[in-house]
């Protein structure tokens, strides 16, 4: 089965790297008006930002973190650089003021994406590497940076529970509670996926529809039918009831259905099976297909299912 909740992640990482972008263009801007400290730190920022997007390609939960490991030491750096090479008009106060914000900023986002002890590393790098004045209330950002990491890893902690959550209530919501097998929500939900798959490897898609004669609700006889229809099945296929005796099922690779029929019509002789290729059909097209299929077929299930036949 392919189904399963989207995870939030990708909309963070997505926010993070249009940010990162962002402070690539502020960046750029640097390279011209800027002094020579941050010419040369806008410079390595660009390039560290566009290795680490390429490296998000592979490895998209760690390319965020090496990245903002290597900003918050780009920060340490360019704050140990005299003054009037970062920007002139600004002194030591006011530099490490607006460095110790960032810092803060810089912290929260680590916990969120590297968890507790990426946050830890990142405050004590902080701590020992960057420089602060001798006077003033400078000693009050370490636990403002505590608080910032605190933050992060309250975020990052809720993120996994959410989609703990969410995937529980995926689970439940895509399942049919009578077999255990999935339902038509998810029927729908893998139907694009598996349409994906069978065009990214260039192979057929099939797509079957089975109609049984099931007499009542017998909760044991509908966990019997499940389990022998999913021993009919290859691993990997998806199979779904749509309906009290209708079971659908999505095949990647499959040239013919008769092997699978043929197995299923040993343990279930009255059962109808039909086969649709449904390579670039959408779903509705796919089910009506099938639909026609079995209701014009001559071929009527001899009697109701009511116990399971012997093997």
């Amino acid at each position: 089965m392919l189904h399963s909740s989207e995870s939030i992640w990708p909309w963070f990482y997505r926010l993070y790297w249009n940010t990162a972008f962002v402070g690539a263009a502020l960046a750029l801007l640097q390279l011209w008006r800027g002094q020579w400290a941050l010419e040369v730190v806008s410079l390595v920022y660009l390039l560290v930002t566009l290795a680490a997007f390429l490296l998000a390609r592979r490895y998209p939960k760690t390319a965020p973190v090496l990245h903002l490991v290597a900003a918050l030491g780009m920060l340490v750096w360019v704050c140990q650089q005299p003054w009037d090479a970062i920007l002139p008009g600004w002194n030591q106060q006011m530099t490490l003021y607006i460095s110790a914000t960032l810092a803060t900023l810089g912290l929260t986002v680590l916990a969120i994406f590297g968890g507790l002890w990426m946050m830890v590393g990142g405050l004590i790098l902080l701590a020992a590497l960057l420089p602060y004045p001798e006077s003033g209330l400078y000693w009050a950002v370490w636990p403002l940076w505590a608080a910032g990491g605190l933050v992060g890893l309250s975020v990052f902690k809720a993120i996994h529970k959410l989609e703990v959550a969410q995937q529980d209530l995926s689970r439940v919501i895509l399942r049919d509670r009578q077999t255990g097998l999935s339902n038509r929500l998810a029927l729908e939900a893998d139907y694009e996926r598996y349409q994906a798959l069978a065009s990214r490897s260039d192979q057929p898609l099939l797509f079957s529809c089975w109609l049984l004669g099931i007499s009542g609700q017998n909760p044991r006889l509908l966990q019997e039918l499940a389990q022998v229809m999913r021993e009919a099945m290859r691993q990997g296929d998806g199979l779904y009831r749509v309906d009290d005796d209708q079971f659908c099922g999505l095949h990647i690779g499959l040239v013919s259905g008769h092997e699978l029929t043929e197995r299923l019509s040993k343990r279930l002789p009255q059962a109808r099976v039909v086969w649709v290729v449904c390579n670039g059909l959408t779903l509705e097209e796919a089910l009506a297909q099938a639909q026609d299929l079995l209701y014009r077929s001559p071929r009527q299930p001899a009697r109701h299912i009511s116990a399971m036949p012997k093997a």
